[in-house]
């Protein structure tokens, strides 16, 4: 009797670490990190959600969860483009105990990072 209850209290004590590591995963805020190489400040905002400004050779970050998503840019010189964005959990770079997906503007488009460009563009940023 004494084993099975060691052997259940450590299942329930294994169970238990696995809930709490993705309770952890679970609540580290995400967030889509904007790079541009514009020369001036375009706007950018993810699934209509008001525009936050992308710095001229700067970085920006905005709210963003997992999934399917809309990004819409519109640079200094008045051209508007959007595409889908699959923000996809594997993918997600965590530093800082926060969570990344990575974008670079372009004039007419926007490439999306790779996790290993990704850290590099947000411990370059700061």
């Amino acid at each position: 009797m004494g084993a099975l209850i060691g052997r259940t209290g450590t299942l329930a004590l294994t169970i238990c670490s696995a809930l709490a590591a993705q309770a952890v995963a679970a609540a580290t805020p995400t967030v889509l990190h904007i790079s541009s190489h514009l020369p001036k400040t375009a706007k950018a905002s993810l699934d209509g959600k008001p525009a936050v400004a992308a710095p001229g050779y700067g970085s920006t970050n905005t709210p963003a969860a997992a999934g399917h998503h809309t990004l819409k840019i519109v640079t200094a010189t008045g051209a508007a483009y959007q595409a889908a964005l699959e923000l996809k959990p594997a993918q997600l770079m965590t530093w800082k105990g926060r969570g990344y997906w990575c974008v670079n503007l372009l004039e007419h488009s926007f490439e999306v990072y790779s996790a290993e460009d990704c850290q590099e563009e947000v411990s370059d940023a700061g």
